[in-house]
């Protein structure tokens, strides 16, 4: 009988080392160079557009792994472009692209910064905000020591018990995520007053330039997908706002390439039937979003599903792998 075809897509975000991780977006450079000698052992690697091809002819290897990347850090050029190419192994790159050749930080970022950076903050936040206005007592939390930060760095923020200086980042992001980038805007301003200072931007943290973005696109490892121009969350807002955040960004990458851009990810991997209608009828082939399954041939291409990628070594994401492919551990070896 034959087995049915499976591929493995996989998320991942930054090739770097920090302090703290509330997100879990970062992947040390060995472990993901380990990573991709693991995906050579039991896979097929492919890029994303000839995975899409494949699905559409009926010819998909029967294990097939597709490595993405969002936002456009600048590590996935400087780290994460040289690890692909001396490994030979294709991936896609979605570009949120409001802060192409700037020094500005993403909003979640300059968060961070404001909240997570170790001393004593004020005892009460009140952020005034169109809805009304927010307030926090922050109690304990007011107090953040290096112990603390060493202590949090294995917890996600989502999981990040309540009273905790990680939990209260965490309820202050889920009041700003889905706001209006000017309201969103004006409420990190108030915070940088509440804290006393106005972060300076991290130049590790910052997004591709329009040269860095170019030379990738152009060299065909990585190639470039968009990823909306601000990040936000697509079905929390109207339609217009929707359109252009999707069609600006594929604007913009289309100018700097030169080229079509016709793949997408949905930030936070949230969508709506209206956000889909929109991908359609503005030419995209394909959209990614986070919810963690195998993808198949029978899987809707505006909905393709994405593993997110832990930081990890070879051996770990090898088990992993086997898993998400359903493979014994003596199959380790051969494809």
């Amino acid at each position: 009988m034959q087995v049915p075809s499976k591929a493995v897509i996989l998320m991942y975000h930054r090739i770097t080392r920090v302090v703290l991780d509330p997100w879990g977006m970062c992947v040390s450079p060995e472990n993901f160079s380990e990573q991709l000698e693991s995906i050579r052992k039991v896979a097929t690697p492919m890029s994303l557009v000839d995975f899409v091809r494949a699905r559409q002819t009926g010819e998909l290897p029967e294990r097939a792994v597709v490595v993405t990347f969002d936002d456009g850090y600048v590590d996935n050029f400087e780290t994460a472009l040289p690890l692909l190419r001396q490994h030979q192994m294709p991936a896609t790159l979605f570009v949120t692209t409001c802060n192409i050749g700037t020094d500005r930080e993403f909003w979640w970022d300059r968060l961070e910064t404001l909240l997570l950076a170790t001393g004593t903050l004020p005892a009460k936040l009140e952020l005034r905000l169109a809805s009304g206005i927010s307030c926090w007592e922050l109690d304990d939390a007011a107090t953040y020591t290096a112990e603390d930060m060493v202590a949090d760095r294995g917890i996600k923020a989502w999981s990040a018990a309540k009273g905790t200086r990680l939990g209260f980042f965490y309820d202050v992001w889920k009041t700003l995520w889905p706001l209006p980038d000017e309201s969103r805007e004006a409420a990190l301003e108030q915070l940088a007053a509440w804290v006393g200072f106005e972060p300076r931007p991290a130049l590790s943290r910052r997004t591709m330039t329009t040269d860095e973005i170019r030379s990738m696109g152009h060299e065909g490892v990585m190639q470039i997908g968009a990823h909306t121009v601000n990040h936000p969350p697509l079905p929390a807002h109207e339609s217009r706002v929707q359109l252009e955040q999707i069609i600006g960004s594929r604007d913009r990458l289309q100018e700097i390439l030169g080229f079509p851009v016709a793949t997408f990810a949905y930030p936070h991997g949230e969508y709506s039937p209206e956000t889909i209608r929109i991908l359609r009828e503005s030419g995209f082939d394909c959209a990614v979003t986070v919810e963690q399954k195998v993808a198949g041939l029978d899987t809707d291409v505006m909905k393709l599903p994405r593993f997110g990628v832990k930081d990890e070594g070879g051996g770990a994401f090898l088990g992993q792998l086997r898993q998400w492919f359903g493979l014994p551990a003596e199959a380790a070896s051969a494809k």
